[in-house]
């Protein structure tokens, strides 16, 4: 007797085994392009792996305390009314270099100051310095200004080098003239718990786009160029693709690399606390850019703790003030460090 035959699948029965199938196979085909996408980014940074150091293009290197502090200096090319007046002394933020003041410095210079320039230790050309103690970096500061024998200079700190800068004239007074905070309060940023951005930054994914975005210029000029400012024309056509080339440079570093993808897991940046701030008993100002939203609302917390110092505010600028307006700057930087040399 033949069995009778089953009945046929219904219709809900036949989308569910099609919908299963699909998953399978979209699953199956995510887990090979993960695999394969893993085996090509660890393969290409093995291929890309960066030299621990690069020899700068310009400037040159001051030996303080065992450190190579590396610095641009450029001499005063005008005439001063004063007979004597400061130098300035230049403090790049965070991932910028001296690069960031090619522009703005020799225009200082031709007001008859001598102006120099310090790297940081982290994101330019210094080596072999601590990267993560504001006191440790001020003291370097102090140190470098001593070695080079610079007397008694304005300290001009853009964004995080506003930290460095309040640092040196709060331990190291007798080294400064004054200090002048360039949209930069010195304070640090939450970031809160940073243990899920130190485990992304292990990741190989992770050190693919870091040399991706410093190797390709049409990635990188495009977000130096949006915290310029509307003015901004300094990442502009082949001077600004070879600017931003220069600028992105020492990032490509592996010492460099290093530190900026190891500070992932760091749940705040250099800085001061709000009393060592106020503490700063040196004459003071601000330069800020009209435009920057980068800094929020610490325009006017950096007025409070400097005690409501004179101040420039730069018109068609953003948080890259120093870039967007380099005339403007320079000429802000004279101004107020001519207010510092009669005090």
């Amino acid at each position: 007797m033949t069995p009778p035959s089953a009945p046929p699948p219904s219709g809900d029965c036949r989308f569910l085994r099609r919908t299963g199938r699909i998953l399978r196979r979209a699953v199956l085909v995510g887990v090979v392009g993960l695999v394969l996408l893993t085996v090509a980014s660890v393969v290409g940074n093995a291929v890309t792996t960066p030299p621990d150091t690069l020899e700068p293009e310009a400037g040159a290197y001051a030996d303080v305390s065992g450190v190579a502090v590396h610095y641009e200096h450029w001499a005063a090319t005008g005439k001063h009314t004063s007979a004597d007046p400061a130098p300035v002394v230049l403090l790049p933020g965070f991932a910028e270099s001296t690069v960031a003041f090619r522009a703005t410095a020799p225009l200082i210079a031709a007001q008859g100051r001598d102006v120099y320039a310090f790297d940081l230790p982290g994101f330019g050309y210094t080596r072999g310095a601590d990267t993560e103690d504001v006191r440790l970096q001020a003291d370097l500061v102090a140190g470098s200004i001593r070695a080079l024998g610079i007397p008694r200079p304005v300290v001009v700190g853009h964004s995080l080098g506003a930290a460095v800068t309040g640092g040196t004239a709060l331990w190291h007074p007798e080294d400064v003239g004054g200090v002048i905070f360039a949209d930069g309060d010195a304070q640090d940023l939450n970031f809160g718990d940073g243990t899920w951005r130190a485990r992304i930054a292990r990741l190989p994914y992770t050190t693919s786009a870091y040399r991706i975005f410093t190797r390709f210029t049409w990635l990188n000029r495009a977000a130096l160029a949006g915290s310029c400012g509307s003015a901004c024309t300094a990442f502009h056509g082949d001077d600004g693709a070879r600017l931003a080339q220069q600028w992105m440079r020492p990032l490509m570093q592996g010492d460099v690399e290093h530190s900026l993808l190891g500070s992932a897991g760091r749940s705040g940046i250099l800085h001061l606390q709000e009393d060592q701030t106020r503490a700063v008993t040196v004459p003071r100002a601000i330069i800020w850019g009209a435009e920057d939203t980068r800094s929020g609302g610490s325009l006017q917390d950096t007025r409070d703790r400097l005690g409501h110092p004179e101040e420039r505010i730069v018109d068609g600028a953003a948080h890259d003030v120093m870039n967007a307006q380099p005339r403007a700057f320079a000429d802000a930087v004279g101004a107020l460090a001519d207010g510092m040399d009669r005090h």
